[in-house]
């Protein structure tokens, strides 16, 4: 997406990637969403970002849960 998506347009192309129910899944108060932006790695970065989400769950049985619910479209990173 654009550099100059910002709030609410930024969130529409995150829920679009994501699919509605993962997106609406992890609008949940038990999840932190982070999400990091850098430059495009195809396109022109002074135009275009990448924006990778990921998803913090502090409470183990919901990200068991999680893990279940959306192991084709997750993939786990540990904390360093």
């Amino acid at each position: 997406m654009k550099w100059s998506h910002k709030d609410r347009m930024e969130q529409i192309w995150i829920q679009r990637e994501l699919g509605d129910e993962l997106f609406e899944e992890i609008q949940q108060d038990w999840y932190n969403v982070v999400v990091i932006r850098t430059n495009s790695q195809s396109l022109p970065g002074d135009t275009y970002k990448r924006c990778d989400v990921y998803v913090d769950i502090n409470n183990t049985p919901r990200a068991t849960l999680f893990a279940l619910k959306f192991s084709h479209k997750i993939k786990k990173v540990e904390r360093i």
